[in-house]
């Protein structure tokens, strides 16, 4: 792991630290779009990102989506006003960020902890009765109070939080939230896990559980966050880059390619091509050289 340790010191270091707010703001949009798509919500990013930035909650989706995404980008938001507070308090912390998330969805259970027995779908593991979740919590939270902020000290909490499930509803959310709150005041950048990545991920949470695979849980998050600062150092390392004009978002490239935006869709899902950059909203850009390759490609298949 010493290797990957350094590939992700040498990243954060080729990423400048002017673009901080840009990143935010692109994050503002992406991390709301992957963790709420983790579980469930149907949302699209470009649809995430006109909810987020236009204040979006109805439309021929579930009301229930949008406020999701609202909300979470709300949550986003306090995490980030943390960053930089000399002492946290994690517990209210972790119980705001889920009242947050679950505001005028179900303000009943939203910031407070769970007092039924509950069961994730998927995986064999026994969950704490929920007699004993209060006093896990005050534990769990007052153990992250003394310890530095650190990388994996930000994946222990992530995991911990998870193996509790102290909530009834938004564990995962509220847990990755304060995995990359844990992760700025360390002086790192979010871990972004991408949809694509959510079997990997329930699985790599599922083994620490049921085998205490420890190293491979830790590899897993460790090349998450590598992988989430390739995309930093790609989209924002370059100071004072002027924006691509050629590059053309994913209605414009379906028709330059002269192919269905379907057809788009599926070759992105199966890694055919993957966007060259994003918009600061979210969406997808691409190239006119990735146009060629595209249909090269096509051409040696038939």
């Amino acid at each position: 792991m010493h290797r990957i340790f350094k590939q992700i010191q040498e990243l954060l270091l080729k990423i400048p630290p002017d673009s901080f707010a840009v990143i935010t703001k692109w994050l503002r949009v992406e991390l709301t779009y992957t963790s709420n798509h983790i579980e469930g919500n149907t949302l699209t990013r470009a649809e995430t990102a006109l909810t987020v930035e236009k204040g979006l909650t109805s439309g021929s989706k579930p009301v229930k989506d949008y406020l999701e995404a609202k909300n979470h980008a709300e949550a986003f938001d306090y995490i980030v006003s943390l960053i930089n507070q000399e002492k946290v308090d994690y517990e209210d912390v972790i119980l705001k960020i889920h009242s947050m998330i679950l505001n005028g969805i179900d303000d009943n259970t939203g910031g407070r902890y769970r007092n039924v027995r509950v069961r994730i779908a998927g995986a064999d593991v026994v969950l704490p009765n929920p007699l004993k979740v209060p006093d896990l919590m005050r534990n769990f939270a007052e153990k992250l109070c003394k310890k530095p902020d650190s990388l994996l000290k930000a994946f222990e909490a992530h995991y911990k939080l998870v193996e509790i499930h102290p909530f009834t509803d938004g564990n995962g959310r509220t847990a990755r939230l304060l995995m990359n709150l844990i992760l700025m005041r360390a002086g790192y950048l979010p871990v972004v896990i991408s949809p694509i990545e959510r079997k990997r991920y329930i699985s790599g949470i599922n083994s620490r559980n049921t085998k205490n695979n420890l190293l491979g849980y830790h590899r897993y998050m460790l090349r998450m966050l590598k992988k989430s600062l390739d995309m930093y150092v790609k989209l924002f390392g370059e100071r004072n880059a002027e924006p691509d004009s050629s590059l053309m978002k994913i209605g414009e490239f379906a028709k330059y390619c002269n192919v269905p935006q379907s057809t788009l869709r599926y070759y992105l899902r199966i890694k055919k091509i993957e966007p060259i950059s994003y918009t600061n909203s979210g969406y997808m850009l691409f190239s006119k050289e990735q146009a060629g390759l595209l249909k090269k490609s096509d051409e040696s298949l038939s």
